[in-house]
């Protein structure tokens, strides 16, 4: 014990000397002298240099949250750290996946996202490109610091001697948006004018909607062919609101027949939306079918992904990956649908969607698999019954999934389809369940999956075709284990079924940060006839950003059939182009194949077009070019040219508004808007019966800008579905405003959107202090009292809006607030008195006078409502 005590007080001498070693400080640790947090901040100031990671004291609104935070010196540059300033505050609100980190800030929930793999921000209107001003190490990431004052902080002080920094915070801390939650359910927020109104379609048992035309006359000529054959196409498409849902109905004249109809209500229950359709199958028969199921984006196919999404009518749409498209196509029908190979799960994509009326918004994608869990209370939805017309019988699919805890989901299906065997026709029916855990074993996420399925009846319920042996289970279970994923599967079949048990095991290798990959497979499978099948393979696929180009690189290697390797480079440098150069290897390299495909960005907003050469072993060289041409959203011709067949068209194809035809709209699937600007007494967000319009407001829809008349009312026509625009109010009358409140429109489906617009009346806070006459204060005393009196007025968030100093008459004013509560709080400052402040919550009025009265006496501040103004 004396040899410790005399080593450990040696040790502190050097240390607190600051003449000692590192071999001295690991030494007083290993004895357990100091703690972690002192050895790194004494380790720090031995191995500090200009150049590498300091650990620094952290100051986060005047509050201290940390004693090791890193900060790191490269070039010159301070670099700070996001991923530790979030811990330290406890801020949750983000993810990080495949070098990508997307947060949420602030009561707005204002979304950023850094990408690590191009070197990009999104999410800060004055930034874009954020080059060499970005760190990724540590599994951390770090900004240089003026980059990381603008998104973060409104200001900063950073002490290198005595390695500390302090920071005031742009945005609302975990602890302060909890306090803006309590004042949203106490009442003190009005919740649904907290910052943005979405004005959204109204449900309509019928509301007229919009008509499309589409005549097209081609000629083509195929191989073969010795002269050209020329045809034309016409067809009316028509959308609009019908029994509370979006009717579509297409009609070919050209051919007399009736296409696809459908009855659809988008989001009708916690984002499911339900279709009801009619669709035109073989020899003019038609077939109803219903789904009900929740919108996710993308689905599996076996081990790839589909992304799959609803997007206005007429749309081109490009597929991002790392910033960079990687495909290109155009909607059908108002979908859109890519099954891209460079699709793989746990990535995340951008659709960049291109309205016919020049708006362009992103729709992001995140191809994780949750193996259908959700959160405690939640439920899912996926179900669809089909007419099978072929054989007159209806076909149903239904999965439940229900949160049962945070970390247990519960799932049942229910199938019925149809058998045939020997001209005979009959329902199978069969049932699943299945059980979905997932959670954390030191540190490590994993997810155990549990199911089992078994037929319930069918026709074919005979000596040889008995339903007690068409049953089956499967259990997957998944671990995450730092870069590396193991994933083991296994399924058990009933004697009905050729295979008795099937497995796979597989390994997925992806370091945090990086955009590359390795994955290992094996799966093998086992009859009841005592046959093996094998199948191995493992792959490689990676991505790599360098300024405006991304090259993917992809291998496959199978045990059973050739190799396969793949090499793509995208490039959008320029400024109107895409340029993408795709190429594969397979047969062992032996059959190669590429790609050149050049296409505009909707250039000039009417021409459109895309060239691509091809090449490959196995067929002749071939050259192919495309041109399309749009103008004025109603003219079009087409022209493709390729070695195989020729095609030249043109048409017409325009959309009419049926309430007002001579205004021109670009997509059928688009609404029209009704604004009504009025007088928001209470500053509620709501139009109450007694409140009155206001005229002579103009109203900034897209590039249109009408003047509200004296009605209060102005209409916009032809605003595409599914896309979130902006409404910019401009108010010509004094002592009105529009306030804080962002107003956007979002049609769903075709109808009328009908937008009311609250206008705010701007309030005055008067008030008057006075002092006991009891008191017997000479006006010197007085004028002292109230030079060092503070007048404050907080709102509802809890944010200063404003503070004064009452006038030498005890007078005082505030102007510019609205109707609603806020916090008026009398300080004393001065150290003359012993005077206790007041803070009471009022409630500021339109109709009513807004004057308090604050009375000095007995050492304390009183405030009370004053219904006539008095003097000292």
């Amino acid at each position: 014990m004396f040899k410790k005590i005399l080593t450990f007080f040696l040790l502190s001498v050097s240390i607190f000397s600051a003449e000692y070693t590192l071999e001295e400080l690991n030494k007083l640790k290993e004895l357990n002298y100091i703690s972690q947090e002192d050895y790194e901040i004494f380790k720090n100031e031995l191995l500090g240099t200009s150049e590498g990671e300091m650990l620094y004291s952290l100051k986060v609104n005047d509050l201290k949250v940390s004693n090791i935070y890193p900060i790191l010196q490269r070039d010159g540059k301070t670099f700070f750290s996001i991923i530790s300033l979030f811990n330290s505050i406890g801020f949750t609100n983000y993810s990080v996946l495949s070098g990508i980190l997307t947060f949420k800030l602030g009561v707005d929930l204002r979304e950023i996202t850094i990408n690590s793999n191009n070197n990009t921000i999104k999410g800060i209107d004055s930034l874009n490109s954020i080059e060499d001003n970005l760190i990724v190490e540590n599994n951390d990431f770090y900004l240089e610091d003026n980059l990381f004052k603008e998104v973060f902080l409104k200001n900063y002080i950073i002490d290198s001697e005595e390695y500390k920094v302090a920071m005031d915070l742009s945005f609302e801390t975990p602890q302060e948006i909890k306090m803006y939650l309590r004042n949203v359910q106490d009442g003190v927020i009005d919740s649904q004018n907290a910052g943005e109104i979405i004005f959204g379609s109204k449900r309509s048992l019928f509301d007229l909607g919009n008509v499309g035309l589409n005549i097209e006359g081609y000629t083509e000529k195929t191989n073969g062919d010795k002269k050209f054959n020329t045809d034309w196409i016409g067809t009316v498409e028509y959308q609009g609101g019908l029994l509370y849902g979006e009717f579509t109905v297409n009609y070919d004249f050209r051919n007399n027949e009736l296409n696809d109809t459908s009855l659809y209500y988008p989001d009708i229950w916690k984002q499911h939306s339900l279709e009801i359709r009619n669709n035109r199958s073989g020899d003019n028969s038609r077939e109803w079918e219903m789904t009900f199921r929740k919108e996710r984006g993308f689905f599996r196919i076996g081990k790839n992904f589909v992304i799959r999404e609803n997007v206005p009518i007429g749309s081109k749409v490009e597929l991002l990956y790392l910033g960079f498209p990687i495909d290109v196509k155009e909607a059908d029908n108002g979908i859109v649908e890519f099954d891209n190979p460079e699709i793989q799960e746990d990535r995340q994509y951008v659709l960049r969607v291109y309205t016919p009326d020049g708006k362009i918004y992103n729709i992001d994608i995140n191809t994780t698999s949750d193996y259908n869990q959700q959160k405690k209370g939640e439920i899912e939805y996926d179900i669809s019954v089909r007419e099978n017309h072929e054989y007159s019988k209806l076909e149903t699919n239904a999965n439940i999934y229900y949160g049962i805890t945070e970390n247990f989901t519960g799932g049942f299906n229910y199938s019925r389809t149809v058998e045939t065997d020997d001209n005979k026709i009959g329902y199978l029916d069969t049932i699943r369940g299945e059980a979905v855990y997932s959670n954390t074993a030191f540190s490590f996420p994993y997810t155990l999956v549990l199911g089992g399925d078994k037929a319930l009846s069918s026709y074919k319920n005979t000596e040889n075709y008995s339903t007690k042996d068409r049953y089956g289970y499967d259990y997957t279970g998944q671990v995450d284990i730092k870069d590396f994923r193991f994933i083991i599967s296994q399924q058990h079949f009933g004697k009905y079924f050729e295979e008795k048990k099937s497995e796979d095991y597989s390994i997925i290798y992806s370091p945090f940060g990086s955009n590359f990959q390795i994955n290992y497979n094996w799966e093998k499978t086992k009859y009841y006839e005592g046959d093996r099948d094998n199948y191995e393979s493992i792959g490689f696929n990676a991505s790599k950003t360098f300024k405006e180009l991304l090259v993917s690189l992809d291998y496959q290697k199978s045990l059973n059939s050739k190799d396969t390797y793949g090499l793509n480079l995208y490039y959008n440098g320029l400024k109107n182009y895409n340029v993408q150069l795709r190429n594969t290897w397979n047969e062992d390299g032996r059959d190669f194949e590429t790609t050149l495909a050049v296409s505009n960005k909707n250039m000039f907003d009417i021409l459109d077009y895309t060239v691509e050469f091809s090449y490959s072993d196995k067929e002749k060289e071939k050259f192919t070019f495309s041109i399309s041409l749009d103008y004025d959203s109603w003219f079009k011709t087409d022209i493709h040219v390729s070695e195989s067949c020729q095609i030249y068209s043109v048409g017409v194809d325009k959309v009419f508004d049926l309430r007002n035809l001579s205004n021109p709209i670009e997509t059928i699937d688009s609404s029209r808007v009704k604004i009504t600007t009025y007088l928001d007494e209470n500053n509620n967000g709501v139009r109450e019966k007694h409140e009155k319009v206001v005229d002579n407001v103009a109203v900034k829809l897209r590039e249109q800008e009408i003047i509200t008349d004296e009605n209060g009312v102005a209409w916009f026509h032809g605003l595409p579905n599914d896309v979130t625009y902006d409404l910019k109010p401009t108010i010509r009358k004094p002592n009105y405003t529009m306030g804080d409140t962002k107003l956007k429109v979002l049609g769903r489906q075709v109808g009328t959107i009908e937008a009311e617009l609250p206008i705010k009346p701007m309030l005055n806070l008067t008030g008057i202090l006075l002092f006991d006459n009891s008191l017997k204060l000479s006006s010197s005393e007085k004028e002292g009292i109230l030079e060092n009196t503070l007048i404050k007025i907080i709102n509802s968030k809890g944010k200063l809006v404003e503070y004064i100093n009452p006038e030498l008459d005890g007078s005082f004013e505030i102007n510019g607030l609205f109707s609603e509560k806020y916090t008026l709080e009398i300080l004393y400052t001065g150290t003359d008195y012993t005077i206790n402040g007041v803070a009471e919550n009022i409630q500021l009025s339109y109709k009513e006078d807004n004057n308090y009265l604050v009375q000095y006496k007995n050492g304390q501040f009183s405030l009370v409502k004053n219904k006539k103004e008095e003097k000292i």
